[in-house]
Formats: structure tokens, sequence, C-alpha cells
């Protein structure tokens, strides 16, 4: 229970962070007023440092969480990111929190209470067999080709940036299942089981991946598509994979998992409300003449997928 505990509040600390730091890299456009200039011109900035640093932070309280409790358990609870950015946003671009963006916001905080308190998900097998990994990876791979595959024979923008925001939200989700692994390897044996694993090896391919397959999203034009997608797709495959890979698995059963599955259906729909008012909101409030779809940055960077990647790929 106390291990249970210590996930939930580093989860929870991993999502305000999230929030906080994509906060504070917008904070660097805002006070700039477009004058901003050049691929790396938000490296100048110390507000944009301030907030890379407290993303990154947000990410090692997340892969600490994984350390003491189980990947379904800690992606759903730092979902919460995007609520949290709400007022944190609302902040920086002087603007009021609207209703609709509370409601949501207070539709995805009771998802993720039904689903952690109700649901109470129970830890599984940190390091499956080797031919698990391999199976899990290459299931990974496969789906990730077949959405590549489809954005390239799509004309729409908007098809294809919502192919590749599902595939980098994908990728994502395995960056979490291979944090999991390596924040186990940390917890029992320190940086030497850590280093003579293949796990960290596999973690750093997937974080490659994810972002060049984030940045290619937001390439394609369509942020309102591509946002949304890695938002959802990352805690939802990553719940899969928990269970799948993992064998993590909630405690309740029967008639009792069909409230669970309508809840996780009510989670993605929130998600995907506040992720579009997110970049909505965001679009609004950039200056005249700025380049770039900083509402992704900020959607994605809430989300705990990438910190810093959107604000040099909208560059």
């Amino acid at each position: 229970m106390t291990e249970t505990w210590a996930a939930v509040l580093l989860a929870l600390a991993s999502a305000l962070s999230q929030a906080f730091g994509t906060v504070m890299r917008h904070r660097t456009k805002g006070r700039a007023g477009g004058r901003i200039e050049g691929r790396f011109g938000v490296l100048a900035s110390r507000y944009w440092w301030v907030g890379m640093a407290i993303s990154l932070a947000g990410f090692a309280f997340q892969g600490v969480a994984l350390a003491f409790g189980s990947l379904i358990l800690v992606q759903t609870i730092t979902v919460l990111s995007l609520t949290f950015a709400l007022p944190l946003g609302a902040w920086v671009t002087n603007r009021r929190v609207t209703k609709t963006e509370l409601f949501w916001g207070h539709v995805l905080a009771g998802c993720v209470i039904v689903l952690v308190i109700y649901g109470r998900p129970t830890g599984g097998e940190a390091h499956p067999p080797w031919y698990e990994w391999a199976l899990a990876c290459a299931g990974g791979v496969g789906v990730v080709v077949v959405l590549l595959r489809l954005s390239r024979n799509r004309r729409s923008n908007g098809n294809r940036a919502l192919l590749l925001g599902v595939a980098g939200g994908t990728a994502f989700a395995y960056v979490a299942l291979l944090t999991k692994g390596v924040a186990g390897r940390w917890y029992e044996g320190g940086l030497v089981d850590v280093f003579t694993s293949g796990e960290v090896y596999g973690l750093g391919v997937a974080a490659v991946t994810a972002l060049t397959l984030q940045q290619m999203s937001f390439s394609a034009g369509a942020v309102h598509q591509a946002v949304p997608a890695s938002t959802v797709t990352t805690p939802v495959v990553a719940l899969g994979l928990g269970v799948v890979v993992l064998g993590e698995w909630f405690t309740v059963d029967g008639p009792e998992l069909a409230i669970l599955a309508a809840t996780l259906i009510l989670m993605v729909v929130a998600t995907v409300r506040l992720a579009h008012k997110e970049v909505d909101a965001e679009g609004s409030s950039e200056p005249a003449g700025a380049a770039g779809p900083v509402g992704a940055a900020g959607a994605a960077g809430a989300a705990g997928a990438s910190p810093g990647a959107g604000d040099l790929a909208e560059r």
C-alpha cells in the first residue's frame, strides 16, 4: 500500500510538472510578442529553459512512479496534466477558463478517480521473458509501419496528421512501457542492472521514433487532428500494453468491468475535448505573423509526451 501511494503522489507530481513546464515554455512566446526568430530562437529565453527543466523533472517523476506502481495506474494519473494545464494556461494567456473547459476538466478528473480508486489497478510482471518483449515490440513496429503507409496515401492534411498522431501516440506508449522496465531495473539493482539489460536501449530507440513521428504529425499541418489523436492514443495503448505484456489488471470483475469500460470511453472523449481546447486557445493567443502550430506543442507537452520537442518542431 505504501508503494502504491508513492506511485500515486509521484504520478500527480509528474502531471503537474508536465503541465507547468509546458506553460513556462509558452510563456516565452507571450513575452516575446512573436519576435522570436530562427529555428532555435526559443533557446535564448530563460523561460524556455525553466520550462524544459520542469518538464524533464516531470518525466523523472513519472519514471520513479513506474518503479513503485503499475503502468496502468501511473499512465492513467498522468493524463491529469491536461486538467492541470487549464488554470495554468489561462494564467499565461490572461484569459478565463471557459465553462466548457471546466466541465471536461472535471469529467476527466472524475474518470481518473474512478479508474484508480474503484478499479484499483494491480501490478504484474515488471520484466517479462525476452520473447514477450520481442513480440510486443514487433507488434508496435507493425502498427506504426501500417499507419505510416496509410498516411502516405492520404491527400488530406487532416487525415495524414490524424494517422501520424496515432502513430506517435503509439510510440510514446512504448516509451512508457520501456520506462517501466528501466525504472524497475534501477530500483532493484541500480545502474549496473539498467545498462546490462535491453530495456534501456529499446527505450532510446522508442523515444527517438516517438519524437520523429510527433514532428511529422505537426508538419502535416492539421494540428487540431494530430494533437488529440496522439494525446488519446498514448494512455489507451499503454493500458493495453500493461494488460497484455506485463499482466496488469484491475481488482474488479464481472459487471464492474463494464463500469470501468464506460469510464475509459468517457475519459477518451474528455481528453479529446480538452486537447482540442488546448489547440484552439493557444492558436487564438498567438501573435499575428508568428509561425507554427503553437497549440500542438502545448497539448502534446501537457500530455507528458515529449518535453520541448514541439517548441522546436514548430520553428
